[in-house]
């Protein structure tokens, strides 16, 4: 049912899906920022479990009496992407803790050039020289975020942003390596695992605000649940060197939004860095998209 949506959804509509999940996922710093008195463990138990409802109801409307069959039909490989997806949405919650939104994002978007050596060591994709550039480029902003954000507390978030751009290109490896895997039925082990994880973690030493419980389910039923199922359908169509350019907007939407409402502070590091990291993005994008006109 999944691959007959794909198939109908033209081109153009692709891209407007594609834009309108980097923008609603964009919110995500937005939304933790909003919150008050719970501990990280907790806003991970409660967006699982928003977001298994969430993708629950999409599989059931999608596969219908063969909803069960469909997520059985993941194997252990898709069980191994869930592990990695939940392991980048809980570190995400963690970057979020301890550094800016902006730093965060950042080091997010250096996702497809982890991925790429991930999937030069595993499954053995060459990297061309394009790529190496745009790694090497993406490396020196990397750099340069880490140096303007000295304290310790933010260093700690930068490593769980790496944290969570490595177990997110993970995820995507082992996607790519079987990609006959569905991936709507993925999330739904995520939401899952996330449940898990929060309620073994969390210290519940008191039960959090309902305001701070409809953020979260906000954070995982509207923005991963809606805003990922869409990107999912979309990639089925776009291309590949596609994907990242208009994720960008995503990670460019992020801190302007924390920005406008909180007032969180960019460092001029951070800006230079992440400008590096967007150029080696954009750059590796449109250089893709030219050599595949070219040859077509």
């Amino acid at each position: 049912m999944v691959t007959f949506l794909s198939s109908v959804v033209k081109r153009h509509s692709a891209i407007k899906m594609m834009i309108a999940s980097a923008a609603i996922v964009s919110t995500a710093g937005l939304i933790f920022r909003s919150l008050d008195n719970i501990d990280p463990f907790g806003v991970v138990f409660f967006r699982g479990l928003a977001l298994s409802f969430v993708m629950l109801v999409v599989l059931t409307a999608l596969y219908r009496q063969r909803v069960f069959s469909a997520i059985w039909s993941i194997g252990r490989q898709g069980i191994l992407g869930a592990l990695f997806f939940t392991g980048a949405q809980t570190f995400y919650v963690f970057a979020f803790s301890n550094t800016t939104v902006a730093n965060t994002t950042f080091t997010i978007a250096l996702a497809p050039f982890i991925t790429a050596l991930i999937a030069f060591f595993v499954i053995g994709e060459r990297i061309d020289r394009a790529t190496q550039l745009a790694m090497a480029t993406a490396s020196i902003g990397i750099f340069s975020i880490i140096v303007n954000d000295v304290t310790s507390e933010g260093l700690v978030g930068v490593v769980f942003a790496l944290m969570t751009a490595f177990c997110f290109s993970c995820f995507a490896v082992t996607l790519r390596r079987n990609r006959h895997v569905e991936m709507l039925p993925v999330l739904l082990l995520t939401g899952l695992f996330s449940m898990v994880v929060g309620l073994i973690f969390s210290q519940w030493s008191a039960v959090p605000e309902i305001r701070d419980i409809a953020l979260c389910f906000i954070w995982g039923g509207v923005l991963q649940g809606c805003g990922q199922t869409l990107l999912v359908l979309s990639t089925k169509v776009l291309k590949a060197a596609e994907i990242p350019l208009i994720m960008l907007l995503e990670f460019a939407l992020g801190p302007i939004w924390v920005w406008i409402f909180f007032d969180e502070f960019v460092s001029h590091g951070t800006l230079f860095g992440g400008g590096l990291i967007f150029l080696s993005v954009f750059g590796l994008a449109m250089y893709e998209i030219f050599k595949q006109r070219t040859k077509g």
